[in-house]
C-alpha cells in the first residue's frame, strides 16, 4: 500500500459485518486505527466519548437516515471527518451529505487509490476543525485540482495509473489543459514507491536557452555567470520522477539530448564530458497533438515513441458531468477554509449550470469558479451569483429542450444534435464527445439529416 499516511482513530459503521470487516484490513493496512460500529446510534455514543479523526459510514446504514446521523455527528463532534460509501448513491445523495460537510463518496470502498484519498481529506478536515497535525499526502500539492470522481472516464483513468504506477516504464498524459495532468503525475509518483523526489518543469515557460540548464545543470565557467557547479533536475530527482509538462515545446536540440538521457540512463552537464549515471522515472505531458507535430517534423519521431511506452488521456471536464458536483461543492468547501469564510449554500439552480457548462478550462477554471463566487456570495450561491457565461450557458440552459408533440424520434434525434452543434460552435469533434457518439457516426446522422 505505500507509505503510511499518518496514524489516527476511524470508526467504520456498516449493519455487514463481512463488509466492514473486509474494509477495516484495507484501512488498517494504511497505518491507522479502525474500530467498527453496526448502527449510526453507536457511533455517536463512541464519537461523543472519544477522540476520532474520521468516520467511513455506509450509505445504506438502518437505524438512522444518512442527513439526521450527519447533523447529529456535527453537535457531537465538529471536527471528525466523514466519507461515505455505497454503489448506490445517486447524485443528488451525494450533492446533498457533501453540503451537510462529507469530505468524500466513494462508489468502490475497496479501491485502495480512492480510500487513500478519502481518508487523507477526512483526516485534512479534522487538523483543520480540530488545530491537530497530520503527515502530509506526498501526491498532493497546495492550490492543485482533487482527484475527486465519479464518472466511470475518470475511474478508468486511476486504474491506468494503478497498473502502471509500480513500472518504471515512461509514461505520456495527454488531455486539455486544466484536466489535472501534474496532479495524476503527482499520483502516479506516490503510487509507484520510489523514494526520490518529484520534481515538475514547464517546458513552455523557460526560455530555450535555460531549458538545457535546468534540466542537466551546469559545472563553473560553462557560460557566462556560471560561478559555481550546478545540478539539474534529472540530478535532483534521482531515484524518483519527473514530470516534462508541454513536452511538444522542447526545441529540437534538447529532444536529441532528452532521447539519449532515455536510453543511456546518463546525463552530461553543460561544460562537462563527465557523463552522470541518474535513476529517474519520466513521464510526459502535452495538451497538443504530438502525432501531428511528428508529421510536421517539429518533433522527433524516435522520442515520440520512446514517451509513448504507457499513454493516459484525461478526458476534458465536459465529457464526465457527473464529476462535477463533487468537485465544485469540494472546491467551495476548500475555498471557504483556505479564506476563512463560512461555507455557503450552493442552490440547486446554481448546481445544474454548473453541470451544464462545458468548461473549456476543465477543472482549474471550476476550481477558480467557485473561489470567485465564495468571495461575492454570502449564505446561499444561487444562480445570478455565476459568471455570465456559466449563467447564460447557451443552449442548454437547465438541460432541458423545448419539443412539439407528437415529434418523431428522428425529429428528437435532430434536435439534440443541432443544439449540441449551436453549443460547441460547429465543432463536430466536441459534439460527438457530448453526445457520446464517434464523429463518424454524428457525421452519418448529419448526412441522413441533410439528404432527408
Amino acid at each position: 500500500m505505500g507509505s503510511i499516511l499518518g496514524r489516527g482513530a476511524v470508526i467504520i459503521v456498516d449493519a455487514d459485518a463481512e463488509m466492514s470487516a473486509s474494509l477495516r484490513m484495507l484501512i488498517q493496512s494504511t497505518g491507522y486505527t479502525v474500530t467498527i460500529e453496526s448502527t449510526a446510534r453507536a457511533a455517536l455514543r463512541r464519537t461523543r466519548s472519544r477522540a476520532v479523526n474520521a468516520i467511513a459510514v455506509s450509505a445504506s446504514i438502518p437505524d438512522m437516515h444518512m442527513s439526521t446521523f450527519l447533523e447529529a455527528l456535527r453537535k457531537v463532534n465538529l471536527s471528525t471527518g466523514v466519507v461515505v460509501y455505497g454503489k448506490n448513491v445517486s447524485a443528488e445523495e451525494a450533492v446533498s451529505w457533501m453540503k451537510s460537510g462529507v469530505v468524500d463518496i466513494l462508489l468502490d470502498p475497496f479501491d485502495p487509490v480512492r480510500i487513500r484519498e478519502a481518508l487523507q481529506r477526512a483526516f485534512s478536515f479534522s487538523t483543520a476543525h480540530s488545530g491537530g497535525s497530520i503527515t502530509a499526502h506526498r501526491g498532493h500539492s497546495s492550490g492543485a485540482p482533487l482527484l475527486l470522481y465519479r464518472s466511470r472516464a475518470m475511474k478508468e483513468v486511476i486504474h491506468k495509473a494503478q497498473r502502471v504506477a509500480p513500472l518504471k516504464a515512461t509514461v505520456l498524459i495527454t488531455g486539455e489543459s486544466g484536466t489535472g495532468k501534474d496532479v495524476l503525475s503527482r499520483e502516479i509518483h506516490r503510487l509507484s514507491g520510489r523514494s526520490g523526489l518529484y520534481a515538475a518543469i514547464n517546458c513552455s515557460a523557460i526560455p530555450e536557452t535555460l531549458l538545457e540548464d535546468e534540466l542537466f545543470g551546469h559545472e563553473r565557467g560553462a557560460f557566462t555567470g556560471a560561478d559555481s557547479p550546478r545540478e539539474g533536475k534529472f540530478e535532483a530527482s534521482n531515484g524518483g520522477t519527473m514530470l516534462l509538462d508541454e513536452i511538444g515545446e522542447i526545441p529540437p536540440a534538447t529532444q536529441v539530448k532528452l532521447l539519449r538521457v532515455l536510453e543511456d540512463e546518463m546525463i552530461t552537464r553543460l561544460g562537462s564530458n563527465i557523463p552522470v549515471p541518474v535513476d529517474v522515472r519520466l513521464i510526459a505531458a502535452t495538451n497538443s497533438d504530438l502525432a501531428a507535430r511528428v508529421e510536421s517534423r517539429a518533433f522527433r519521431k524516435d522520442l515520440y515513441y520512446r514517451l509513448k511506452v504507457f499513454e493516459i488521456d484525461i478526458p476534458p471536464l465536459r465529457t464526465r458531468k457527473a464529476d462535477i458536483p463533487l468537485l465544485a461543492l469540494s472546491f467551495l468547501r476548500e475555498a471557504a477554509e483556505r479564506n476563512g469564510l463560512p461555507l455557503p449554500e450552493l442552490a440547486r439552480e446554481a448546481l445544474d449550470s454548473l453541470v451544464t457548462y462545458s468548461w473549456p478550462g476543465n477543472v482549474r477554471q471550476l476550481r477558480n469558479t467557485m473561489e470567485s463566487v465564495l468571495i461575492i456570495s454570502g449564505e446561499r450561491i444561487d444562480r445570478e451569483d455565476l459568471p455570465s457565461e456559466i449563467r447564460d450557458n447557451g443552449v442548454y440552459g437547465n438541460g432541458q429542450i423545448t419539443l412539439e408533440l407528437p415529434s418523431t424520434l428522428t425529429e428528437v434525434e435532430e434536435k439534440v444534435i443541432d443544439l449540441t452543434l449551436e453549443l460547441t460552435d460547429g465543432n463536430r469533434t466536441r459534439a460527438a464527445e457530448l453526445l457520446g457518439i464517434g464523429r463518424r457516426t454524428l457525421q452519418r446522422k448529419l448526412s441522413n439529416e441533410k439528404n432527408g
